[in-house]
């Protein structure tokens, strides 16, 4: 009961403060009885948002590699009955394997990455399996309407991981692309790739959603944590428009 509260708190809490214009942007663009996929599931907000909205006659799937948040919220979608979302404890790249997860000292955290990210640095790493979007969807029944990622760094071999869905499904995606995650690269290593499939992107500011070509990783990503700080975006297929 009070797991169950705890979810619906934090849906709440990033709906009405923490992702305002994320939340309504992914409630404006889904419908009953469409599929979505939360890659980075964590805690679930998302995962209970797409799930209200799909409704029982849509699908969900939540992606989530750390053990004990995958298994929490599958506990949490059972009890509450919700048979047609489902939960899976692996995390999803470009090709089928296992890796080693790099999680914080302070524990399950949103800053778990696959990548040498800084959060990441010195945590405790946990093998866990992958799968790919292109391996784990054959065959698919119902096309992909939205995809939500939030991997930490990880998102370009997501993607690349799905080019077979994102070239025949074009879905909606909504996902988190930070520089200081990338390494060596930069966000628009990801937007070009991207571009190239066909989709077009923009991003969640202070001021609402603006076109990706007003974005500045420079400027826009310069002080993590701040009012004017970017790092949600969202790219639409060019035959969406």
């Amino acid at each position: 009961m009070i797991q169950n509260l705890k979810w619906i708190y934090r849906a709440w809490r990033y709906r009405l403060r923490l992702e305002r214009q994320e939340i309504a942007w992914l409630l404006c663009n889904l419908q009953a009885g469409q599929t979505a996929v939360d890659i980075g599931a964590h805690k679930g907000a998302y995962t209970w948002w797409m799930a209200n909205r799909v409704t029982p006659a849509g699908r969900v799937f939540a992606f989530e590699p750390q053990p004990d948040l995958a298994n929490q919220l599958r506990t949490l979608v059972s009890s509450r009955g919700l048979e047609f979302v489902k939960v899976e404890q692996m995390g999803v790249s470009r090709f089928e394997t296992e890796m080693q997860l790099r999680v914080p000292a302070r524990g399950n955290s949103p800053g778990a990455s696959f990548e040498n990210t800084r959060d990441a640095l010195g945590g405790q790493p946990v093998s866990v399996h992958v799968t790919s979007l292109d391996q784990y969807f054959v065959p698919l029944v119902q096309p992909i309407h939205l995809i939500k990622c939030d991997t930490e760094g990880h998102e370009l071999q997501v993607f690349r991981g799905g080019e077979r869905i994102l070239r025949t499904h074009r879905p909606l995606l909504l996902f988190e692309c930070e520089a200081r995650h990338r390494g060596a690269g930069s966000t628009g290593e990801v937007f070009n790739y991207l571009a190239e499939l066909g989709y077009s992107g923009s991003f969640f500011c202070p001021s609402g959603i603006r076109p990706i070509s007003e974005f500045d990783e420079a400027s826009h990503q310069s002080s993590p944590g701040s009012t004017g700080y970017v790092n949600n975006f969202v790219f639409i297929h060019e035959s969406a428009s």
